[in-house]
């Protein structure tokens, strides 16, 4: 899984310059969405379900998906699954993408996105559960649906933005053998062509790409190592974001995960960029030391720092779509 990509290992460098202004809100909105919408164990009980084997076409895989659609269905996101073959190295294989849109009457997309299959990996006495790659993203990504919905909800009836969230969850990212152009990224690939062929729903001269904001993908989080770099200059400012909102100390643990050095990284993102779309990578580089081995299960996922993470992104997430986290009927803690 996962390659550096030769033709854009190019690294680069971006000043936090005074000239660019990001209104984040005040420090009280901030501090609600970090600490009122925390709920650690909620958090763990979307993430068990999704810590086993899961390779495509498996039972395992069949109960993560049930888990991730039930999850999100709950919600009362739209859930769509797009199902299809492809060829692999082990004859045709049956793969299905999830994608769940919070609001389909919105014309425009923040697309957060993961892959939910895992590798085949086995070494014979233990079973490969790909904790990091990528169980606990698609955890984080339950669980920001899951702590926000009371917001979306308000959000929907009040219309403040015309973009909605969409959640993707990728299938068959794992190579079957060796990482190649056909060998990989099955899920992706075929969203990609798809979404490019689609008029959209809301707008009827642009395609499902056109009408993408932005696309996020996650990948390798939940190990202490992780640390995330800026690799497009197209989403510098919304990278800077993040680095932003990792300094707002004391409401977040300053550890300086997010830094402005980067390169290419070869992920589920690569389709949707090579036919324009504006991507923010979120994956740790360098990979976490357990990638690709059997020590990737639980006992290599620091909850601390995953939920310092989980802050910052669900935060993030709410000031792209403009969520009022003041709202008396949201509240967690109410004074």
């Amino acid at each position: 899984m996962l390659k550096i990509q030769a033709g854009i290992f190019v690294f680069f460098y971006f000043s936090i310059s005074s000239t660019v202004t990001i209104k984040w809100g005040s420090t009280k909105v901030m501090e609600i969405l970090a600490k009122e919408y925390t709920v650690h164990k909620t958090f763990k009980e979307l993430l068990q379900p999704i810590l086993v084997p899961r390779m495509v076409d498996t039972d395992s895989h069949r109960n993560v998906r049930e888990h991730l659609i039930n999850t999100l269905k709950s919600l009362n996101w739209h859930v769509e699954v797009d199902e299809f073959q492809d060829e692999t190295p082990y004859g045709t294989k049956t793969f299905r993408n999830i994608i769940a849109t919070y609001d389909p009457s919105k014309p425009q997309r923040l697309v957060l996105s993961a892959h939910y299959d895992s590798k085949n990996l086995t070494d014979g006495r233990k079973k490969f559960v790909a904790a990091t790659d990528s169980a606990v993203p698609c955890a984080i990504l339950l669980d920001m649906a899951k702590q926000l919905n009371c917001l979306l909800i308000k959000e929907k009836s009040n219309r403040k933005t015309d973009i909605t969230p969409q959640i993707v969850f990728f299938d068959g990212e794992e190579a079957y053998n060796q990482w190649t152009e056909t060998d990989s990224l099955y899920g992706a690939r075929h969203l990609a062509d798809k979404w490019q062929k689609t008029t959209d729903r809301n707008l009827q001269t642009k395609n499902n790409l056109q009408t993408i904001k932005l696309l996020v993908l996650l990948d390798l989080i939940g190990s202490a190592d992780v640390a995330f770099r800026n690799f497009f200059p197209e989403t510098s400012k919304e990278f800077e974001n993040l680095v932003k909102l990792e300094k707002r100390s004391p409401l977040f643990v300053t550890d300086n995960r997010f830094s402005y050095f980067g390169g290419g990284i070869e992920d589920d993102h690569i389709p949707f960029l090579r036919k324009g779309v504006k991507i923010l990578h979120l994956i740790s580089s360098p990979f976490p030391r357990v990638w690709h081995t059997m020590g990737d299960d639980e006992t290599a996922i620091d909850y601390d720092v995953t939920d310092n993470f989980n802050r910052i992104f669900r935060t993030f997430v709410a000031n792209y779509l403009r969520l009022d986290a003041t709202d008396s009927n949201c509240r967690r803690k109410k004074k």
